[in-house]
C-alpha cells in the first residue's frame, strides 16, 4: 500500500486567479452591475472567439446546451443527425432534444468518429454530422469529414466539449465545422464550473443562438419559437476568462504529464498509446491507452490499492448503441467502438500535476502492464 494519493484530475487556479475573481465579482456586487450576460460574458465571447479563430462566440449555461442550440440553428428536426457511438450521452440527446434521430457511427483507430462508417449513413434524411474531438484531440480525418460533408452538402457540428484550445495544422478546434459546442464543466481543461460556448462564422447561428439562450424572448418579451434558459452568470464568465487566458499555458503543462508518460510507457507489449501526429496540438484533456492483455477494472483496482494513483475517466467505456437509452436507434456493426471501449484506461493528467508525481504513475502502470 503506497502512501502517495494522486487524484484523477485536479484544475488549475493561480493565487492572482483567485485575486481577480474575487476582486471582480466583488465589483459586480458593490456596482450593482448585472449578474447575467453582461460585460464580462460579451469579453469572454470576444476572447473565446479570437482564441478559436472564429468569428462569434456565444456564452451559454453548458456544452450540451451550445450543441442543441447549434443543432436547432442548422434546422435538424424531423430528420437525422449522424453522431459517434463514442460519445457521452449527451450529445445523442442534443440530437433528440433539437427534434431528430440520432445515427451512431462507428470509432476509428484514434477513437475519433469512423468516416467511413459516416459516409455510408449519410442518407437522404440526414441532417447535419456531429464529430467530436475525443480526449481533447482534433483527429486528422476530421479534415476528411468535413470534405464529405461539404460534398454530401451536410451540415458538420463540432462537439468540441474536450477540445478547447486543441488544433490541427495551426486550425483550432471549432474552426472545422459551422457551429461548435465546448465546455466549461469543472473537469474540462478550461473550466468556469459550469458553463458552455457555442462558436460559429455564421451570423445566422449566431443570432439563433443568442434567441434561444434567453428563452427565444423578442424584445417585446413575446416568443416566435421557444428557447430555454441557457444563460451564463456573469460569475462564470469572470472564472472562464480567467482560465482563458491561461488555456496554452495550462495545455503545456498537461502535455509535459503525457511526455513523461511517452517516454516511460513506450514499447510495453500488449499496450497501444494514442499518440497524436506531429502536426497537432493535443490539449490532452485525457491521455488515452488501449490494452490488448489487461482488463481495465483490474488495472484501475491495483493503481489504487497499491500505488496511490486514481484513474481518470473513460472516454467512454460503454458506447451510446449499448446504452438502454439509444437502443433503439442503434444500426451497427460498431467493431471499433465493441474493441476500444472497454479496452482503454485514461491516467491522471492537470497541468500543475508535479512530474514526479508523473513519473510515479508512469513507473506504476509499467509495473503493472509490463507484468
Amino acid at each position: 500500500m503506497s502512501d502517495i494519493r494522486i487524484p484523477s484530475f485536479d484544475y488549475s487556479f493561480r493565487e492572482s486567479d483567485v485575486q481577480y475573481i474575487t476582486d471582480e465579482i466583488g465589483r459586480l456586487f458593490r456596482d450593482h452591475r448585472h449578474l447575467t450576460m453582461a460585460a464580462h460574458g460579451e469579453a469572454l465571447e470576444a476572447e473565446f472567439a479570437a482564441h478559436a479563430g472564429t468569428r462569434h462566440a456565444v456564452s451559454v449555461a453548458s456544452g450540451t446546451a451550445a450543441l442543441e442550440i447549434a443543432l436547432r440553428a442548422v434546422g435538424v428536426a424531423g430528420g437525422e443527425v449522424v453522431v459517434p457511438t463514442n460519445t457521452f450521452g449527451a450529445t445523442a440527446v442534443s440530437v433528440l432534444r433539437a427534434g431528430a434521430v440520432p445515427v451512431f457511427a462507428d470509432t476509428a483507430d484514434d477513437m475519433s468518429v469512423s468516416v467511413e462508417d459516416v459516409a455510408a449513413k449519410l442518407g437522404p434524411r440526414v441532417r447535419a454530422v456531429v464529430t467530436v474531438h475525443i480526449g481533447g484531440l482534433v483527429s486528422p480525418h476530421t479534415v476528411e469529414l468535413a470534405r464529405l460533408c461539404e460534398e454530401r452538402g451536410v451540415p458538420l457540428v463540432e462537439d468540441a466539449a474536450h477540445a478547447a484550445g486543441a488544433s490541427y495544422r495551426g486550425r483550432r478546434a471549432g474552426s472545422f465545422g459551422v457551429a461548435a459546442a465546448f465546455s466549461l464543466f469543472s473537469t474540462k481543461v478550461m473550466t468556469s464550473g459550469e458553463g458552455g460556448l457555442l462558436v460559429t462564422d455564421d451570423e445566422r447561428i449566431r443570432d439563433t443562438a443568442r434567441l434561444l439562450r434567453d428563452h427565444a424572448k423578442n424584445p417585446d418579451g413575446t416568443m416566435s419559437t421557444t428557447g430555454y434558459n441557457w444563460r451564463l452568470t456573469e460569475m462564470q464568465a469572470i472564472v472562464g476568462r480567467t482560465q482563458l487566458r491561461r488555456l496554452d499555458e495550462m495545455i503545456e503543462g498537461r502535455n509535459a504529464v503525457a511526455a513523461v508518460y511517452d517516454e516511460r510507457l513506450a514499447g510495453i507489449e500488449g499496450v497501444r498509446l494514442l499518440t497524436p501526429p506531429a502536426d497537432a496540438v493535443h490539449n490532452r484533456y485525457k491521455y488515452i491507452i488501449e490494452l490488448e492483455r489487461h482488463r481495465p477494472q483490474d488495472v484501475q483496482d491495483q493503481l489504487r490499492d497499491k500505488y496511490g494513483v486514481a484513474l481518470g475517466g473513460y472516454v467512454y467505456q460503454t458506447p451510446c448503441h449499448l446504452q438502454d437509452a439509444f437502443r433503439d436507434y442503434a444500426t451497427g456493426p460498431f467493431p471499433g467502438a465493441d474493441r476500444m471501449c472497454p479496452s482503454h484506461i485514461c491516467p491522471p493528467i492537470y497541468p500543475d500535476m508535479p512530474l514526479n508525481d508523473a513519473a510515479h504513475v508512469a513507473d506504476a502502470l509499467y509495473e503493472v502492464l509490463h507484468g
